[in-house]
């Protein structure tokens, strides 16, 4: 049964996650590869099967609650265990990591002023710091707040690449001017030798390659 459970909650399937729940109510304390139902659900961008799951579970975690953005909750953890907030998940991701990715600015602003590093990278093979997490959510909010709190913009993750390799890859304009804005290297390369523009022009994301290329143009000139 906690197949079953675990594939309809992959599905969104909310009439069979009920249903599963009605004849085994211990099924909300499962985990499938150190994540619980509530997690799964919130990486299936299943957000409102997210929250029926969380009201499910007695008592949410950490990564939980910064995953689907309950603030109040993150309060009242911390509150009673102030080193939670740079604790690591099972999956290698911290809670700041977390509400960067799902995009949750209210949790994520919190957990960096109740103390969260906002340059340590995930402790999986991602090795992703927050503002590439942000970045890969497409959540521009978030990463100005990051940078702000002192986000470096340069960072790499796996493959070399950096949080303006994936924003140039996805497109998101409004990162890359924050990105840029912040110093972010337009020249650096990641594994495979490719710099920003080469992804942005791959992807064919046009406004994108124009706003970095009239960057390399106006660095070039100013050297």
């Amino acid at each position: 049964m906690q197949k079953q459970f675990f594939d309809a909650i992959r599905a969104g399937d909310r009439d069979e996650v009920e249903r599963l729940l009605l004849l085994d109510a211990s099924l909300i304390h499962a985990k499938e590869k150190g994540l619980s139902p509530v997690l799964i659900a919130a990486y299936r961008l299943e957000s409102q099967l997210a929250n029926f799951l969380a009201d499910k579970t007695v008592t949410l975690t950490v990564f939980e609650a910064a995953a689907i953005g309950r603030t109040t909750h993150l309060v009242r953890l911390l509150a009673r265990n102030p080193d939670l907030v740079n604790a690591f998940a099972d999956d290698g991701f911290q809670p700041l990591g977390l509400a960067c990715f799902f995009g949750h600015l209210e949790a994520a602003d919190y957990l960096v002023r109740a103390g969260a590093s906002v340059n340590t990278p995930s402790n999986n093979e991602l090795h992703a710091a927050p503002l590439q997490s942000a970045v890969a959510g497409g959540h521009a909010p978030i990463v100005r707040m990051l940078l702000k709190s002192g986000a470096q913009p340069n960072v790499r993750e796996r493959g070399g690449g950096t949080p303006l390799h994936t924003a140039a890859t996805n497109g998101d304009t409004e990162s890359i001017q924050l990105l840029i804005l912040a110093g972010a290297d337009l020249h650096l390369r990641n594994d495979a030798g490719k710099r920003p523009v080469d992804l942005a022009e791959a992807k064919g994301h046009s406004r994108a390659v124009e706003i970095l290329k009239r960057e390399i143009t106006k660095r070039f000139r100013a050297v």
